[in-house]
């Protein structure tokens, strides 16, 4: 869990000095050509990358340790924490609103995995049939979504884009889990030999480009909520249906269901928060901010 939360928290570290970094850059340059020549050179940028580098490490360590059905749902907290660390380091004023959110999000959390408390499972274990099956559903699902969301306007091609994109992520973190897994049954010999590993080459770059798309498409109360449980969701199901991960029943899958739907409320209130739109830079934040004495004022 510890590993999970460090991942969390790398990425949304990352993603945030970034942001500065591109901020900085169009304040000194301008939106130029060589605007982003300019802000891949600046310190903060280059901080972040290497930030984002030590969080992926965190997140193939907790795979390797930990079920998929439980790392991927923890990982939703990568949202509130931007919004902390935005709120840190880019300044703004975060309301209560926003705090009850940031709450709604975190208890769901806790009552979804002590309810159903994840285990088990065997990525590798789980039989060529019900890999080669899946990864054909999984890619036909984000297929629909991607052409859903080149045939739509303005909104749905934001959710539908954001959707792909959460699919799109929770699928690399199956094949990373398939990775761990062999490289800890036979080092990196075996991650070699194990041809899942070989799905990242096209569904990493299928994975960025959706969440590229995703990002420019329009604004974040649309694209977020996907982007966000997308993950977690296809993550769960493939870790127990496909690859042996079990749950708790009986009575305890009401308080899965519970704790699914305050994560699930929690995300789409975050998602409407001015302080995180005007953080991603989206149109929506100029029409919640105002203009005081010179002075933005949330």
């Amino acid at each position: 869990m510890v590993l999970v939360l460090l991942a969390c928290l790398g990425n949304a570290l990352a993603l945030t000095l970034q942001r500065k970094a591109a901020q900085d850059s169009a304040r000194q340059r301008g939106l130029s050509a060589g605007s982003f020549r300019d802000m891949v050179r600046r310190p903060p940028w280059l901080f972040g990358i290497v930030i984002f580098g030590g969080a992926v490490i965190c997140q193939v360590l907790a795979l390797q340790l930990g079920s998929i059905s439980l790392v991927q749902p923890v990982l939703v907290m990568e949202l509130p924490f931007t919004l902390l660390v935005g709120w840190w380091i880019l300044g703004g004023a975060l309301r209560p609103y926003e705090w009850s959110a940031v709450g709604l999000m975190s208890v769901g959390l806790v009552v979804l995995l002590a309810s159903l408390r994840p285990h088990g499972g065997a990525a590798l274990a789980a039989g060529d049939l019900k890999w080669v099956l899946g990864t054909i559903v999984t890619l036909a699902a984000l297929g629909v979504c991607v052409w859903i969301a080149e045939t739509s306007r303005a909104v749905g091609k934001a959710a539908f884009f954001g959707i792909a994109a959460g699919i799109g992520s929770g699928f690399v973190a199956v094949i990373i889990k398939a990775m761990a897994d062999a490289l800890a049954a036979g080092g990196l010999g075996e991650v070699f030999t194990t041809w899942q590993s070989y799905l990242l080459i096209p569904v990493g770059p299928v994975a960025f480009w959706t969440l590229q798309s995703g990002l420019r498409a329009g604004r974040l109360l649309a694209s977020q909520p996907g982007l966000t449980l997308g993950n977690p969701i296809l993550a769960f199901l493939w870790g127990t249906g496909l690859l042996g991960e079990q749950v708790a029943g009986g009575w305890w899958v009401l308080g899965g269901v519970a704790g699914a739907a305050l994560l699930t409320v929690g995300v789409f209130l975050l998602a409407r928060s001015p302080v995180l739109a005007a953080q991603e830079g989206t149109p929506s934040a100029g029409r919640t901010t105002k203009a005081t004495g010179g002075r933005r004022v949330l």
